[in-house]
């Protein structure tokens, strides 16, 4: 692995930072799968000495006793989670339950980044996560008595968080490290829902005409694929309003188009997959259907519909791509090829479209800050055991499932919601459910965690940023996030606690795209020292 010369790093310590972060990279940490790096974790401080404890959740605190002559100060909470969202480039044969990361340090216009080989690098959180070990390694790092906080599952519902007892730490004050953009303060956050929009729906042979029943595809109704690719993805809360497309919204728009400008051709849906975790922005979905509409005139349409896509205001991804292709199927093992009828189609296809996605509304009082979104984050159809003979198949459908002979097929959706208000938080799922209702859907909520709403006038915040200043030579900016952090749930278990967050630049995190900026690493690096050095003037009331 190519590294730079560690004479490149202003701090002398930094270098230790890394390499920590190289270890954690080569333990495979995917949410729901956090087994190996608590233990991990665990032998990490009980080899140094210091109490650790590990609960039901896998979460695993870390107690480092106070630097000589500061053992009178209040204790400090460092906190990162250490999950990670696992997405890599299609093809990629990178197994994330078993393999190491493959990182590569790289140099852009002079800037160092830290990145990984087709998949995400996993600095969201783990590069936190090396900053705190750093602190704890060291022996000329003055701080006061630490608990050092790894949580699990922040993912995918902070749900190591929200499973944490109230006794599981002691401090006072925390800070989060888990912000993506240096010389930020972070001092809010927003709260998410993820909701699931659930139905069965009857199917039929796909090539019949109208509602007879046929055994084979003719020549007018033959089956395609067409696949949504190229984009960029992106978190979904931090990168929501920044233009970038969303494949399965892309992927419904296309095919409602297709049925508005062919009335009098026929569409019926075979199955749809879109996205793969909810807190991304999906990069790839596609369906299958059958119809008469030629395929040329499928792959004319396609090729005009990306460019006007492409040409749309505000829309920020330039590679978008959309294939169309022949859907290859077997008749000579004696199943049919099943679909959604024409009516079916249309009304799935109504109701996907419906479903709200973007930004819904912006702070009246940030700047620039998203105040409610949602994310059309997964589509699948798959097969419901209660309702067919044979093996379930996997959620999106076996090749064989799509020609089984069983008589219904389950939609089944999921949408992340966001606020950094609660209160807006509820009235967007109370929406949701009445439109659950008036499409006939079964509702559930999988998670949800609370917003940490901003309070600029903490005297922890003001004593934080007079270090910054202090340290560097400028003012520090001071905002909230359109993200979900585990302060939120720490305010409420711990209502008194004084709190903030903070990182390093973290381009493109939860896409294979991510990078680590290293120059930006370092002076968080810098900074949290400073910070845990100084420690008695930041020892505030509020």
């Amino acid at each position: 692995m190519e590294t730079f010369d560690s004479n490149r790093w202003n701090d002398s310590d930094f270098k230790s930072v890394l390499s920590i972060f190289e270890e954690i990279s080569s333990i495979p940490r995917c949410s729901k799968n956090e087994e190996q790096i608590a233990s991990w974790l665990e032998k990490f401080g009980q080899d140094r000495g210091f109490e650790t404890k590990r609960d039901h959740c896998n979460n695993v605190v870390i107690q480092v006793p106070a630097s000589t002559g500061m053992e009178s100060l209040p204790t400090v909470v460092l906190q990162a989670h250490t999950d990670m969202v696992c997405e890599k480039e299609a093809g990629t044969p990178h197994n994330f339950t078993t393999d190491s990361l493959s990182l590569h340090y790289i140099e852009e216009n002079g800037v160092p980044f830290l990145t990984a080989e087709k998949t995400t690098l996993g600095a969201d959180n783990g590069i936190g996560m090396a900053y705190m070990l750093a602190v704890a390694a060291s022996e000329n790092i003055p701080h006061p008595r630490l608990e050092l906080l790894f949580t699990t599952d922040e993912e995918v519902g902070l749900t190591g968080a929200q499973g944490m007892n109230a006794d599981f730490i002691s401090g006072s004050y925390l800070i989060n490290l888990d912000s993506e953009e240096e010389g930020v303060i972070i001092i809010g956050c927003a709260g998410g829902t993820q909701i699931g929009f659930k139905r069965l729906i009857d199917v039929e042979d796909a090539c019949a005409s109208d509602d007879a029943e046929g055994t084979d595809c003719d020549s007018t109704l033959l089956p395609y694929t067409v696949a949504v690719s190229g984009l960029l993805g992106g978190h979904s809360g931090t990168d929501i309003h920044i233009g970038r497309g969303n494949a399965n919204r892309i992927l419904i728009s296309f095919f409602t188009m297709l049925a508005e400008k062919y009335p009098q051709n026929r569409m019926k849906l075979i199955k749809i997959k879109g996205g793969t975790a909810s807190n991304t922005i999906p990069r790839h979905a596609e369906l299958s259907f059958v119809t008469d509409i030629s395929a040329e005139n499928l792959k004319n349409e396609a090729a005009i519909f990306v460019e006007n896509t492409k040409a749309a205001a505000g829309f920020n991804d330039p590679d978008l791509a959309i294939g169309v292709s022949d859907l290859n199927f077997s008749k000579d093992n004696g199943l049919i090829l099943k679909a959604f009828s024409i009516k079916n189609t249309g009304r799935i296809m109504s109701f996907l479209s419906a479903i709200p996605n973007g930004v819904f509304e912006m702070s009246a009082s940030i700047p620039d800050l998203v105040s409610v979104s949602g994310n059309l984050a997964m589509i699948r159809t798959k097969s419901s055991a209660e309702y067919f003979k044979g093996t379930e198949s996997d959620i999106g459908g076996s090749d064989l499932d799509i020609y089984t002979e069983k008589s219904k097929r389950e939609l089944e959706i999921t949408l992340s919601l966001r606020s950094g208000i609660e209160s807006k938080l509820k009235d967007k799922i109370r929406e949701m459910m009445a439109f659950s209702e008036k499409y006939h859907f079964n509702f559930e909520i999988t998670h949800t965690y609370s917003p940490w709403e901003a309070d600029f006038n903490s005297d922890f915040l003001k004593s934080c940023a007079d270090i910054y200043a202090r340290t560097f030579g400028k003012e520090v900016q001071i905002t909230a996030i359109h993200a979900g952090l585990e302060c939120g749930v720490f305010r409420r278990t711990f209502p008194s606690m004084k709190m903030i967050s903070i990182g390093p630049d973290i381009i493109g995190a939860h896409t294979p795209d991510e990078k680590l900026n290293l120059d930006a690493a370092e002076k968080v690096w810098i900074y949290l020292k400073e910070i845990l050095k100084s420690f008695p003037s930041a020892n505030a009331n509020g």
